[in-house]
């Protein structure tokens, strides 16, 4: 039997478990994607505890990973009944992404118990009339290693999600795709927003919404080590790292309790990790800072290079208490982004905190994505027509 953990980290609040779903036809017509493509539908079951007014469904489908091979991506897509009218072009599609789960397969939130549970922020979108696609990233709840913190397939991952949702015809989800991502999952909107026009062509992305987002890695990576689970985060970090680049030999950098943590985060979730962090610290868990590491360093700011480019208008969305992703981090991504030219409507919540800005800052949310889905969308409201110091 699966142990069942609650997450509520870097992500939302998540009970995983080994549970499945039922199968069901995974009708692919529209948005058909040619077979071993990226965006591919490979299954559909239905998730016959769907909430009221929602349809459910835990799909898998093709993305490619951090090399140029396709894998198998697992995820959630849920969509509005089908007494609701499908508008003409298809049902606008927000397709979501996940904070920290952890990187072992029971950790993947379509795995989640009670069913959906890991999806029950996003259902306020489903019952708006929208398609939501929640992907679980490669590597999470399929076969392979989920490259944490990697900014590159964690974006394909998010796009390629949306493309499902078309191939599954009965959502009728059209090619306007809203992505929005929380934490790490703001990491891999702002990945997905990189790489749209080249990557994803054939759909049309409106915009991107990042909550709390994991966007300058290490700099988030420094400040969380003044916390007291700090070291569990930097490790999550370093495992996504060597997944990617054989030149590193991980076990080298760890010391026996830093092996310890290894051995927790590759067979439970991230609370686990978090909580077997707390007491420890860089020169305990490693035999030398990673964070003074150039192998390291190089690749945390490449993922952070990577994603904080010109993209479709962005919405930044950050509490004033945040002690997980700070408020001064998400300044500096704000400048960043407007100084290559992407329109940035950035917002601060000063009494949430890294768990409460999803609540606090959904109205603002739902009102923004509503324009950028109009027929004739409003001009992006922006925060950016100022003088930028960017100091990289």
């Amino acid at each position: 039997m699966c142990p069942v953990a609650l997450v509520l980290l870097l992500g939302l609040a998540t009970l995983t478990s080994c549970g499945g779903g039922h199968s069901a036809n995974g009708d692919q017509a529209a948005g058909r994607r040619s077979p071993g493509a990226p965006g591919e539908l490979l299954t559909a079951d239905v998730v016959f505890a769907a909430p009221a007014g929602i349809r459910a469904w835990v799909v898998t489908y093709r993305s490619r990973s951090a090399g140029n091979g396709t894998v198998e991506v697992s995820g959630i897509v849920l969509a509005p009944p089908p007494t609701v009218a499908v508008p003409a072009g298809g049902r606008k599609v927000v397709s979501f992404a996940h904070g920290t789960t952890g990187i072992a397969d029971i950790c993947a939130p379509s795995r989640s118990t009670p069913p959906l549970s890991s999806a029950a922020w996003t259902f306020p979108l489903v019952r708006a009339g929208y398609v939501v696609t929640l992907t679980d990233y490669a590597g999470l709840g399929t076969p392979g290693e989920h490259a944490i913190y990697v900014s590159g397939p964690e974006g394909r991952a998010v796009l390629d999600a949306a493309r499902a949702a078309r191939a599954l015809t009965a959502t009728g989800a059209g090619r306007d795709v809203v992505a929005w991502g929380y934490s790490q999952g703001g990491q891999a909107v702002l990945a997905a927003g990189a790489q749209a026009v080249t990557y994803a062509p054939d759909l049309r992305v409106r915009g991107i919404v990042a909550t709390a987002p994991l966007a300058d890695l290490p700099a988030s990576l420094t400040t969380l080590q003044g916390n007291a689970d700090g070291v569990g985060y930097l490790l999550l970090a370093m495992i996504g790292l060597t997944d990617t680049d054989p030149t590193i030999d991980l076990t080298r950098s760890l010391t026996q309790t830093g092996r310890r943590l290894l051995a927790i985060a590759r067979d439970k979730c991230a609370i686990d990790v978090m909580t077997a962090s707390v007491g420890t610290s860089i020169s305990t868990a490693f035999t030398s800072d990673p964070l003074a590491d150039p192998r390291f360093m190089s690749g945390f700011g490449r993922q952070r290079d990577e994603i904080l480019r010109r993209m479709a208008p962005t919405l930044l969305l950050q509490g004033g208490r945040d002690i997980v992703i700070r408020p001064s981090v998400t300044d500096r991504v704000d400048l960043r982004l407007c100084g290559q030219g992407t329109p940035v409507d950035y917002r601060r919540y000063p009494s949430a905190d890294h768990g409460t800005i999803l609540a606090a800052s959904m109205n603002d949310l739902m009102s923004w994505m509503a324009g950028r889905f109009a027929a004739n969308p409003p001009p992006a409201t922006t925060n950016c027509a100022r003088t930028l110091d960017i100091r990289h």
